[in-house]
């Protein structure tokens, strides 16, 4: 069996999911630790395989750029578009390995993604649990932070 990134980003939305159920439900077992990231820990330019950009201010404010070049396993892209607005981060919860990563796009205020952020890494999970899309950003140290 082969992994590949689209089969990777379905297990580890299975996973997400699961956490937060087991969260609700009381299922016991961590799957992962919580980053316990600072706002300041997030700040700066990250950057996608596919070209998407997601640009976080010290003010708090952020830019997406090209979210649409993110593709599910069937080819979908994803529903973002270019955009800005607030972000906030929330407290880490035990159970997910991902710090939640809110963004409120102007001017609706609306938070229709799924946002993550760890150490290393923010992960923008979208479309259904069959075959959405993950799409991971890495710190891009040519950009500012």
């Amino acid at each position: 069996m082969t992994l590949t990134w689209q089969s990777f980003g379905r297990w580890l939305a299975v996973l997400m999911l699961l956490g937060g159920c087991a969260c609700c439900c009381g299922s016991a077992g961590p799957i992962g630790f919580a980053p316990d990231l600072a706002d300041t820990d997030v700040v700066g330019t990250w950057t996608s395989e596919e070209g998407a950009r997601l640009v976080l201010r010290a003010d708090h404010t952020f830019s997406t750029h090209s979210l649409g070049d993110c593709a599910d396993a069937d080819g979908d892209h994803a529903p973002g578009t270019d955009g800005e607005g607030l972000w906030t981060l929330d407290e880490p919860e035990l159970l997910n390995p991902y710090q939640q990563l809110n963004l409120a796009y102007h001017p609706y205020g609306e938070m229709l993604q799924n946002w993550g952020a760890q150490d290393d890494e923010i992960v923008y999970v979208f479309g259904d649990t069959d075959s959405g899309g993950v799409c991971f950003f890495t710190r891009d140290e040519t950009g500012s932070r």
